[in-house]
């Protein structure tokens, strides 16, 4: 009887070890049309019998475009707390409200809150107009000093030659530090267009030369900020049609843009003001008057599911701002991310290159097992795990992932990041299998031939036999 049981025993082994030899052998076929120009990096781990089922180059440094969020929101979570709130607030220099005026100077203060728009300005300033302010005795000032003043990437960034826009980052946000420029072509050919602003504040100049003409042809349009003014160009002709051309132009100065927006609209719920809008060179002594507020659990899934850049510069300088306790940038944004992943013992983490939030740069540089690790990481935190997962595009139904899964067995199965930039493709997550079974998946690659669509078919066909036969 010990000696038939024994048999069986044997016979399971062998079967168990023909079926991953078969499996390995399914995937090594589909990475056998991988281009040999192709650098790719690929782990496939369970994260419960913490067995790794596949890796190939998966400690190979590699470019991971947006697969860097992972990082970024990870850390976020760990530490701010998914339910930190990021603010804007209104405040003065003078601490009595109860008077209908203000001592002082007013300043808007931000602290990161990317989803700050000119909706929620307003209800800031109804906010003054219900306390029965009448008259500020001061400036208006825009406070960004929570991050420095170095507002684009290519300043922050040595060498970096990034072709992905992103609007200003900067810890006073308003409207994603952008305004409206529409442009009214549905005239008589050789009529100057008309055109209108959004947010329609009284700071623009607008210098108009641009003509309707009858052939196909599209109005330049451009933007330059000065200390008391926005001077806004319309050149060129545009094609006449019945429907505006319409330009989001970033504001070079955003902190002296939304001081402009809030003196504007202080003005015109009649407060009156004896000094100017500018922007607050140093920190003050600020006595809160309101807030509005964002919660990262708002914000995560936008950056995750999304891949929405700017959210994750803003929160990346933010990273840098709680962990350093001084100021947002950077170099101290670095610093707490590499901070977490030392404290979660993500293996070599110090070979790892993370120079933004967004994964934009081509100086990032990852491996598939780093990735795989981080997962791992979160998987097993029950409090974090299901609300990260849920923060990831589903595949078939949201994000990134909305139309590459939707006729797919994957259909609501993988939580995963993408990632894309010229060259790079990037996919990681989490995999529900058939069996109930959860997977730790990520794929890095960077190819010079064949094209993104056709290494993604790869990383597809990987997925769908691992959902099928694990």
């Amino acid at each position: 009887m010990i000696k038939i049981r024994a048999l069986f025993i044997y016979f399971l082994l062998i079967v168990k070890i023909i079926s991953q030899d078969f499996g390995i052998g399914v995937i090594n076929s589909y990475i056998d049309e991988i281009p040999s120009s192709t650098n790719f990096g690929i782990m496939i781990y369970d994260p419960l019998s913490a067995d790794t089922l596949f890796a190939k180059n998966s400690d190979a440094s590699l470019i991971p475009a947006s697969n860097i969020k992972l990082f970024t929101t990870a850390t976020a979570i760990d530490l701010l707390g998914k339910d930190y709130r990021l603010k804007t607030v209104i405040g003065s220099t003078d601490s009595n409200f109860t008077d209908n005026s203000i001592d002082g100077d007013l300043i808007l203060k931000g602290f990161g809150n990317s989803l700050f728009t000119e909706e929620d300005l307003d209800s800031l300033v109804n906010v003054l107009v219900n306390l029965g302010i009448k008259q500020i005795n001061g400036n208006v000032f825009g406070d960004d000093t929570f991050f420095d003043n170095i507002y684009s990437r290519d300043d922050w960034i040595v060498d970096e030659k990034a072709n992905v826009s992103l609007p200003p980052v900067s810890a006073l946000i308003l409207d994603r530090n952008g305004f409206i420029v529409s442009v009214d072509a549905n005239k008589s050919p050789g009529s100057k267009v008309g055109y209108s602003l959004k947010p329609d504040i009284d700071f623009y100049e607008v210098d108009n030369s641009a003509k309707v003409v009858k052939f196909r042809r599209t109005p330049r349009v451009s933007s330059r900020f000065t200390e008391n003014k926005i001077s806004v160009r319309v050149s060129g002709g545009a094609r006449q049609r019945k429907f505006p051309y319409s330009y989001i132009l970033y504001a070079d100065n955003p902190t002296l843009y939304a001081a402009y927006t809030l003196y504007d609209k202080l003005v015109k719920n009649g407060i009156a003001i004896s000094g100017t809008a500018g922007t607050l060179q140093e920190e003050a002594v600020l006595f809160d008057i309101a807030e509005s507020t964002t919660s990262l659990s708002e914000i995560i899934p936008l950056i995750n599911k999304n891949s929405d850049n700017f959210l994750a510069e803003c929160l990346f300088k933010t990273l840098g701002a709680y962990y350093s306790g001084k100021i947002g940038n950077s170099f101290y944004a670095t610093q707490a991310v590499m901070n977490y992943l030392e404290e979660n013992e993500i293996p070599e983490f110090y070979d790892l290159s993370i120079v933004d939030g967004s994964g934009i740069s081509r100086f990032n540089e990852v491996t598939a097992a780093s990735i795989t690790n981080l997962l791992e990481k979160i998987y097993l935190n029950v409090d974090k795990y299901e609300f990260f997962k849920n923060s990831l595009s589903i595949a078939g139904i949201d994000g990134t992932l909305d139309r590459r899964f939707r006729r797919s067995k994957l259909r609501n199965n993988f939580f995963g990041k993408t990632g894309t930039l010229n060259g790079v493709t990037s996919l990681s997550g989490y995999l529900e299998t058939k069996s109930g079974k959860d997977l730790i998946v990520s794929f890095l690659m960077q190819f010079k031939e064949k094209g993104a669509g056709y290494h993604k078919d790869i990383q597809d066909k990987i997925l769908e036999y691992l959902w099928e036969n694990y």
